[in-house]
């Protein structure tokens, strides 16, 4: 993952490949899309970025959306679905 990300941070993405591998899954097999990046409210005095992060199984094409920035807990959500099979 190569991605520059602007809501996504290094140990997000490091929890993320963990959870892949402990579901018996590689992370190469997942493209990281972050897209819809915003700062709410706008012109706040406090930087609140949020964002969305589509995340595709390349080998099947499984992709599912999720927010990302302040107050999110994507990994969480992808790792329940990965337990849900969301993903195969």
């Amino acid at each position: 993952m190569t991605n520059i990300y602007r809501t996504i941070d290094k140990s997000e993405l490091e929890d993320f490949e963990t959870e892949c591998r402990a579901n018996g899954l590689d992370p190469k097999e997942f493209e990281l899309n972050e897209h819809d990046y915003i700062e709410t409210p706008p012109n706040s005095s406090i930087y609140t970025p949020n964002a969305k992060v589509t995340i595709t199984r390349t080998t099947n094409g499984a992709k599912k959306t999720y927010n990302t920035g302040n107050a999110t807990h994507w990994v969480y959500d992808f790792a329940m679905d990965l337990k849900r099979g969301t993903f195969k």
